[in-house]
């Protein structure tokens, strides 16, 4: 193929980011772990020479620090910035987990990059220079193992569930610190609007939590089940227009979330 990518074992599972002229991916391709195209005709811009890590099914952000843009993912074994213009390897942290499976996608507060994987691999924070160029170790963490569900960051804390470590939990930011974990919410997507938090728990349950985001303690606030369907609940689910959209089984489900 033509960046010489290395298969993985459930394909190329990422999206694709488009910022500016240029669309980003992760192909794990020999000098190509990740490259940006020309969005208008799909022409090669550049590849990341030197850096030759596996796709891990993350897809990447771009995270601004001071004035600079960084295009941050995760790759088989390592949290990785990128000079989004050039391709430019700024820096990279090793973290590794079984089958390589990194796929979720960073996220970002201030100066802090908060990064996780499954499999007992748990995660940590960096602390990103001020202009992007550079990141240093701030703590690390085994508690949320976060496989593939994606994780909240909200006002400090950080809320997600774990995958061996099967909870819904708080960590805080700034230490790493587990708040509180409990086990009347087990792995699931998780999704933050409007001053609530929605996990849709999986991968056999199909159960929809709403949970308020409270650091202090956890505050359960309703629950209810989807109705049909015997296969896994994988599908992330979506919110918009005060709408909770849910795929599974072959049916698409709508629930009005909005405020009365």
């Amino acid at each position: 193929n033509k960046f010489q990518s290395t298969p993985t074992s459930w394909g190329f599972s990422e999206s694709p980011l488009v910022h500016g002229d240029l669309v980003y991916a992760t192909p794990g391709g020999k000098d190509a772990a990740l490259v940006a195209l020309n969005k208008m005709t799909g022409e090669t811009v550049w590849t990341t020479k030197g850096f030759n890590e596996a796709s891990a099914y993350c897809s990447p952000a771009i995270f601004k620090f001071g004035d600079k843009e960084v295009l941050v993912t995760m790759t088989a074994k390592s949290v990785v910035g990128i000079e989004p213009a050039t391709g430019k390897v700024l820096w990279n942290h090793v973290h590794e987990t079984e089958y390589d499976i990194h796929a979720v996608t960073p996220a970002v507060q201030g100066n802090i990059l908060y990064y996780t994987g499954g499999y007992g691999s748990g995660g940590g924070a960096l602390e990103v220079a001020a202009d992007g160029s550079s990141v240093k170790p701030l703590w690390s963490d085994k508690n949320l193992d976060c496989q593939h569900h994606g994780v909240i960051l909200l006002d400090g804390y950080i809320y997600g569930t774990g995958h061996k470590n099967s909870k819904l939990m708080c960590l805080e930011l700034k230490t790493g610190k587990l708040k509180w974990s409990t086990d009347e919410v087990t792995q699931g997507d998780i999704l933050f609007a409007d001053g609530m938090l929605y996990v849709y728990e999986g991968p056999k349950k199909g159960i929809v939590h709403m949970v308020k985001p409270n650091p202090e303690k956890f505050e359960h606030v309703a629950s209810f089940a989807i109705p049909e369907g015997k296969d896994k609940h994988w599908a992330f689910p979506a919110i918009a227009n005060g709408k909770l959209y849910v795929r599974h089984a072959g049916n698409l489900y709508a629930y009005t979330i909005a405020a009365k």
